[in-house]
């Protein structure tokens, strides 16, 4: 709770529900503790979108690790 803040929402705008479902999701769970995926989050937080994409082009597994969170993000967006 202490993360969360004045509108309700975590860091990024985030729902707490959200992250509570997420965090039920074994697989997701299991890819975001991964070596690549902490390279791939490390990446973006320090140079962004653009860096993400040139590494993606170049890095097959760190593409197939994004690809892989995208499907499962999306499928926990539809329910």
């Amino acid at each position: 709770e202490s993360s969360v803040g004045g509108d309700g929402t975590l860091p990024g705008g985030m729902p707490p529900e959200m992250l509570m479902e997420m965090m039920q999701d074994e697989e997701l769970v299991t890819m975001l503790r991964s070596p690549k995926m902490q390279e791939v989050m490390k990446l973006v937080m320090s140079g962004g979108q653009e860096a993400l994409e040139e590494t993606l082009k170049n890095d097959r597994e760190a593409y197939e690790c994004v690809q892989k969170l995208n499907q499962i993000m999306g499928k926990m967006n539809k329910k």
